[in-house]
């Protein structure tokens, strides 16, 4: 009971501070693009509720900063004449939570995939068909959404198998593996989110969602290294609070486009509907590392040769997960 206490305790002030922040960054974002551009589309400079997102993003930073510098990190060594064994701070037994938000965020990105594929191959056929009539062929041949597409799977295994592992620790070392794949994936999608949005010269459209996209992969990176002798601890908390916020502004983004197609009466399976998605599963992944990683900093899970859990109920890893 006393380390079930701990183990909320330790979590609350990053669960807290991050849900605060997107919902305060998300309603100023929705804010900013009802009353922050002319009707030409330009942004206005200096607007009230430019500068208050712009505030309370700095602000979230700087917090999660505090956050991250004074969380707890155990001193005890996994086992004797060890040093601490990182990688086995996310392979903890006991916790559905975890593995349901990671299963989760896991099936979005697999949402993707029937979304970005048909889009990618349709824009690859108008380039083709425009080609062939020796017309001036369209900017996007499509192949970026298709990578983005087939990217969205990879994660979608990689989260998945991230899953298995949080409810039924594996080898080490698969871990680590199998977070890079969402990481490798997002940096496709962040090529084909520069490319759609290069050309435009206002910041505020596509700033948020790069800036989200390069946090995520940034987090997912430092959630592998933490099974391959590279981990970063208080920096992937501050990356998973970071990531969150900022999808937040990055999901209001592409919901208000989301809608605004809809009325037009445009098709919904679109890229921006992908990018939600994808954005959504992101979001999980960074709640999941908020939920597991403090209290598990604070109380690592212990070594333990028995494949079943502690009697006192202190989570246990099974003897699979040492080096063979």
């Amino acid at each position: 009971m006393e380390l079930m206490k701990k183990s909320v305790s330790g979590r609350v002030p990053w669960l807290v501070s991050a849900g605060a922040a997107s919902l305060l960054a998300a309603l100023l974002r929705r804010w900013q693009l009802a009353s922050a551009f002319e009707p030409s589309g330009l942004a206005t400079p200096g607007a009230q509720s430019s500068v208050i997102l712009l505030c309370v993003l700095v602000m979230s930073g700087a917090w999660f900063i505090l956050l991250a510098q004074y969380q707890p990190l155990s001193k005890r060594p996994w086992a004797a004449g060890q040093a601490h064994r990182w990688d086995l701070v996310f392979l903890d037994v006991g916790d559905p939570v975890y593995p349901i938000l990671v299963v989760s965020a896991s099936f979005l990105a697999l949402a993707c995939v029937p979304v970005l594929l048909p889009v990618g191959l349709e824009q690859w056929k108008l380039y083709q068909e425009r080609v062939a009539a020796e017309l001036q062929p369209p900017s996007n041949n499509g192949m970026l959404t298709i990578a983005t597409g087939v990217g969205a799977l990879l994660s979608a295994l990689g989260l998945l198998q991230m899953g298995r592992d949080g409810l039924r620790p594996g080898k080490r070392g698969r871990g680590g593996f199998s977070a890079a794949l969402p990481g490798v994936a997002g940096c496709v999608w962040m090529m084909e989110s520069f490319r759609a949005h290069a050309a435009n010269p206002v910041q505020w459209d596509y700033a948020p969602q790069l800036l989200a996209i390069v946090c995520g992969m940034m987090l997912y990176m430092d959630f592998a290294g933490m099974s391959a002798g590279a981990s970063r601890p208080r920096r992937l908390l501050w990356l998973a609070g970071m990531t969150a916020v900022l999808s937040a502004v990055a999901m209001a983004t592409t919901g208000s486009e989301l809608a605004a197609l809809a009325a037009a009466g445009g098709p919904v399976v679109s890229p921006q509907l992908g990018d939600l998605l994808l954005l959504l599963s992101q979001t999980l992944a960074a709640a999941a590392v908020l939920w597991r990683l403090p209290p598990n900093l604070e109380n690592p899970p212990k070594l333990n040769s028995s494949p079943h859990p502690q009697p006192s109920g202190e989570a246990s890893i099974q003897e699979e997960t040492t080096d063979e």
